[in-house]
């Protein structure tokens, strides 16, 4: 069914947003832009999320997506404006983050520079096209108004086909502004295309044939797995084969993390050879964007609807584009009907459960051992958030040192997300996304660092104008302590280790008052020093965002670890 709209750029764009089912859109407003804001106030059904940043914004989206699986829209400015996306697009891109990025265009034929806008020879669409799905999904409407319906929907069907990812839509702001204009839309346009369906039968057998011969198969899922919800039917696999799962680099809480099977990061450690008696001989990637670093398996199978980045750097011995949730399921019943033969094989792998939980004992050992110290030790901090937040809690993690082995994230636990991409500035504004995307139904928790903090601190104004409720834990060491552990990886017998001083790194001198920082834009808050006072201020913190339904931050002063853990020197000078 189609319809005629009449009305100005602006206006034909927002109809054909609304008639997509777009609810939100995510902006810091500018000055090309003003068709569109003109029409969002003379249509008035959209909600407008205002953002003091640009990369704030995108991670609203981004973070909105996630947690709704809707694209998340954002409207930007020109091109000095888009620029201001990059770090949170690039995160989006990394992760296949489904979001569409409209901004006006003030590109004129007649005029060789205005500010913001692109210098001679240049294109906005052009110049956002690298941060985009593929690096290609940037596109441009100068002068056809027909063009602005059919360009969006396509927009919005590239940012929703596999393989996912943002898409930049550079619009012409005169055309925008122009009245008069006509174009034909669908009514409620369905523009998501129907995604694969189930591995072919043969291919299914073939799967689980290996998947018997193997002696130690390895499992991993990845973030398809967790956006078709195929989460149970991931543990179910895992428990018909008493198979080992592996993580690598991800978004999303794919595999339960604290199943009895779960046993940590990818590459397989030598001390799960050394319990287990185990050398895995196959690996199945499932859903994954490919593996980050190499793979030891001789063995390698993966499935998932993106093949993009299947085998990318190492080989495929089966390699199929297909749903998920179905197939898996299928190939778990293969297995069952090979009968004796998977039972013993699995058997023999009676280990692999002692090793996950050993896992877990090392870490509830590191938590007894601090849980008197003075100071909060990151393991304790782990510990009391496993133990006060509930399981319905969605976390946003942005802390690449925060401990979470005992926190469980996943099927019948929380949902958890990170960036993906790893540009600093995410957590807060992803937050605030998934609060608006699960309303006042369950907890958002935002639990990041001091360093990243500092990216996106003015996200607290707009927690507090919209009144989303997120509890905020900083875990603050004042400094970068990831960088310091990478750097040791990378030069440890250079000078700085030597003489235990990191040029750059130390983030106090002057101390950042991050409750006063909040306080500052609506936001209230306490700091917590001391191993005694944290489990009293986690309740509090969370009574604040439930019962009062308001935005509270507890700023945690955390102990350092790992080489250069006692240094606070810095290169002191002063003009």
């Amino acid at each position: 069914m189609r319809k005629t709209i009449t009305g100005t750029g602006g206006m034909l764009l927002i109809q054909t947003l609304k008639d997509a089912g777009v609810e939100y859109l995510f902006t810091n407003p500018g000055s090309a832009e003003t068709g569109i804001f003109a029409a969002l106030l003379e249509d008035g059904d959209q909600k407008l999320v205002v953002g003091k940043h640009e990369g704030l914004v995108a991670a609203m989206a981004d973070g909105y997506h996630r947690i709704s699986g809707k694209v998340g829209v954002v409207i930007a400015h020109v091109m000095g404006g888009s620029y201001q996306l990059a770090g949170q697009l690039f995160n989006a891109q990394v992760a296949g983050s489904s979001l569409l990025v409209i901004a006006g265009d003030w590109a004129s034929e007649l005029q060789d520079y205005r500010g913001l806008a692109p210098f001679p020879g240049l294109t906005q669409a052009e110049s956002m096209r690298p941060i985009t799905k593929d690096a290609r999904c940037a596109y441009t409407v100068h002068t056809n108004p027909k063009a602005i319906s059919q360009a969006t929907i396509r927009a919005l069907r590239e940012a929703t086909t596999p393989p996912t990812g943002p898409v930049y839509l550079s619009i012409s702001a005169e055309l925008l502004n122009r009245d008069g204009l006509e174009a034909q839309i669908g009514e409620d346009a369905h523009y998501v295309i129907e995604r694969p369906g189930p591995a072919r039968p043969q291919t299914v057998e073939a799967i689980a044939r290996r998947l018997a011969e193997a002696r130690c198969p390895v499992l991993m899922f990845g973030d398809d797995v967790w956006r078709e919800g195929a989460q149970a039917e991931a543990v179910a696999l895992a428990e018909a084969l008493e198979a080992p799962v592996f993580n690598t680099r991800q978004i999303f809480a794919n595999f339960p993390s604290r199943h009895p099977l779960f046993c940590g990061m990818y590459p397989v450690s030598k001390d799960f050879e050394k319990v287990t008696g185990l050398k895995p001989d196959l690996i199945f990637l499932v859903g994954c964007q490919g593996v980050h670093g190499g793979v030891a398996e001789p063995t390698i199978m993966q499935i998932g609807p993106n093949p993009l980045l299947m085998g990318r750097h190492y080989p495929l011995d089966v390699a199929v584009q297909c749903e998920l949730r179905e197939t898996l399921r299928l190939v778990t019943e293969a297995l069952k009907r090979s009968g004796d033969r998977v039972a013993g094989a699995a058997r023999q792998r009676a280990k692999v459960r002692a090793f996950a939980r050993l896992l877990i004992e090392r870490e509830e050992n590191l938590v007894r051992e601090h849980e008197h110290d003075p100071g909060v030790h990151p393991s304790v901090l782990e510990a009391q958030l496993a133990d006060v937040l509930p399981k319905n809690t969605v976390v946003v993690q942005e802390s690449s040192t925060a401990r979470t082995t005992l926190l469980p994230f996943g099927h019948g636990g929380m949902t958890w997300t990170r960036s993906g991409g790893g540009s600093l500035g995410f957590g807060v504004g992803a937050a605030i996304g998934a609060k608006i995307a699960v309303g006042r139904e369950r907890p958002v928790v935002c639990h990041l660092g001091d360093g990243a903090l500092g990216y996106s601190a003015a996200g607290f104004w707009t927690m507090a104008r919209y009144n989303t409720a997120i509890l905020t834990v900083v875990s603050n060491n004042e400094s970068y302590q990831v960088v310091r552990h990478n750097w040791h990886k990378d030069m440890p017998d250079a000078k700085m280790f030597r003489e235990d001083k990191y040029p750059g790194l130390w983030l106090s001198a002057p101390a950042v008052d991050y409750v006063g920082l909040a306080r500052a834009q609506g936001v209230e808050g306490e700091s917590v020093t001391s191993t005694k006072e944290l489990e009293p201020a986690l309740r509090r913190g969370m009574e604040k965002i439930t019962r009062e339904n308001r935005p509270y931050l507890i700023d945690v002063s955390v102990a350092r670890e790992g080489v250069g853990a006692e240094s606070t020197w810095y290169q002191d000078w002063q003009l």
